[in-house]
Order: C-alpha cells, then sequence, then structure tokens
C-alpha cells in the first residue's frame, strides 16, 4: 500500500529526533504507523527500515573526520627509508575499521534470521495482527527500559584501542537484536560499551558509527526483496532528505549531552501503556471473532 506524504512527513521527523536516542525509533515508528495513521504492519516495517537510510547518511557526515581519516592510517615508523616506502603502497586499515567490519559480521548472524522471521510473521493475513505487532513492540519496549535503567552512572574511561576484536563481534552480536521493533540498537549498544568501562562520548562515537554499515545492508536487503515496491520519489525523497537533515541537528545537540536523560523511564513508561491497552483490546476482538 502507498502511505500519504503527510504521515510519511511526520514519521520522517520523528525519525530524525528518535534514532540516535535509546529508545527503539524503529518500535515507536511502528507504534505509530499503525495505531495513529493505520499503515498495515508488513508496510510500517519496512517504512521504518527505510527511514533509517537518512539517518545513517547524517552519521557519515556528522562523523566524516572518524571514517575517512582514522579508517585508513598510513604505517609510521622511525625510519625515514622504511616510512617513505611503506607510505605509498602500504596504507592499512585503522582500528576503527575493523572494528567496525568485525562488529558487523556478529550483527549479520544475529540480525539476518531475525529480520526473515519477522518478514514472515508481519505479512500475516489475520485480525489481530497489527494489535499483536503493537502488543510484541510494548513488550520489547519494557526490555529496553530494563536493560537501560542498570547502565545509569556506567562508564570509564577507556577507548577503542582498549577494545578486543572479540568483543567488536559481542558488541554487533548484541546490535543484531535490534531488528526487532522495540529493542533499541543504540540503547544496547550504548549499554554494553558504558558497563564495559568505554568513555561516555566515545560509546556514542562506536555506537553510532557500529550502525551504518548495519542500515545499509538492511535497506540493500529490502531493496533487493522488493519490499520497497509501493515507494513513489516523492516519498523516496522525503524518507531520505528529513531525517538527514534533521538528524544532523539531534546528533549535534547528543554530543553536548551524552545521552544522560532518563530513557529508560521513557522506555518503560511507553512499553507499560502500550502492553495495558493492547492486552483487553486483543482479547475482546479474539472473543468477538471466536
Amino acid at each position: 500500500m502507498s502511505v500519504p506524504l503527510v504521515p510519511l512527513l511526520m514519521l520522517a521527523l520523528l525519525q530524525g529526533v528518535m534514532e540516535y536516542l535509546p529508545i527503539s525509533s524503529e518500535g515507536q515508528l511502528v507504534l505509530v504507523a499503525w495505531n495513529v495513521f493505520r499503515i498495515a504492519p508488513d508496510t510500517a516495517l519496512t517504512l521504518a527500515f527505510w527511514l533509517h537510510l537518512g539517518t545513517a547518511i547524517a552519521i557519515v557526515l556528522f562523523y566524516r573526520n572518524d571514517i575517512f581519516g582514522p579508517l585508513f592510517q598510513s604505517i609510521h615508523t622511525d625510519n625515514p627509508s622504511a616510512q617513505s616506502e611503506h607510505i605509498e603502497s602500504k596504507k592499512i586499515f585503522g582500528p576503527l575499521f575493523w572494528f567496525v567490519i568485525v562488529g558487523t559480521l556478529g550483527t549479520v548472524l544475529v540480525a539476518l534470521p531475525l529480520y526473515f522471521m519477522l518478514q514472515v510473521f508481519v505479512t500475516q493475513q489475520w485480525e489481530l495482527l497489527g494489535e499483536t505487532v503493537s502488543l510484541t513492540v510494548g513488550v520489547l519496549l519494557l526490555f529496553t527500559g530494563v536493560i537501560l535503567y542498570f547502565q545509569r552512572g556506567a562508564g570509564g574511561t577507556q577507548l577503542l584501542g582498549n577494545l578486543s576484536l572479540l568483543e567488536a563481534f559481542i558488541l554487533g552480536i548484541v546490535q543484531g537484536f535490534a531488528v526487532l521493533p522495540g529493542i533499541s540498537r543504540s540503547g544496547m549498544t550504548l549499554t554494553w560499551l558504558l558497563l564495559r568501562g568505554v568513555e561516555r562520548t566515545e560509546s556514542l562515537r562506536l555506537s553510532f558509527l557500529l550502525s551504518v554499515p548495519a542500515t545499509f545492508g538492511l535497506v540493500g536487503l529490502d531493496f533487493l526483496l522488493g519490499e520497497f515496491y509501493w515507494l513513489s520519489l516523492p516519498a523516496l525523497a522525503i524518507i531520505v532528505l528529513v531525517p538527514l537533515v534533521v538528524g544532523i541537528g539531534t546528533l549535534t545537540a547528543l554530543r553536548q549531552t551524552a545521552l544522560r536523560a532518563p530513557f529508560w523511564a521513557f522506555c518503560l513508561a511507553i512499553g507499560l501503556v502500550v502492553t495495558i491497552l493492547e492486552v483487553p483490546a486483543i482479547l475482546a476482538l479474539a472473543a468477538a471473532a471466536s
């Protein structure tokens, strides 16, 4: 089904603000798309995936020095002749590159099967699908809120250089579960990094950069499977440009605050409200259907 441009614009604005907050923008978008605009769950999920494209590009632009600087480092030695020999022919990939690559492998291992399971679930044709999806998101938001609660005050002084590739792989696995709407990607990865003792601003940087290849890969998979067929050119422009512009502003603000607000309470509140509302609705619809 096609999505009217006004609801699409509102969802794109929400994505630009919520993507970098540990409140599961995917889950929030699915809830709003179904409960406010009555967008079918399968379309809402595809839309949530594609709205991440603009915010991923915003990360690339915002952290361009991190991506195109340390990502490719020259070998430097104390021997001038050795240095000149290496400088042209021996470009090496920096630690950030390997951190992101290995982390992405962990993400693919978990996210790919979950993605296909999710697609099968949301394309089922049954009366309670929308309410069931909303209830699932609500329960997963409660889980996210509990996880965020335990990272309050966490963090240390460690930086990227203190993390091993095994830890990058584990972090990628943690990120992979966020393909499920309601589990916050940034919430899960930030919690893992902060509990590991990584400095808060560095945790934000690593969490955001790790999300880029996963987002591009997910949108690319959706493209190959033809899940985007209903997107018109104006809709695609809104999906990419609005989250991109709003996202850069959000990233700029977050650099100053380093996510110190009690987002765990927000996730618990939304999850609790959705769960309380959806359980009676599902029971009533089930009773009426029988």
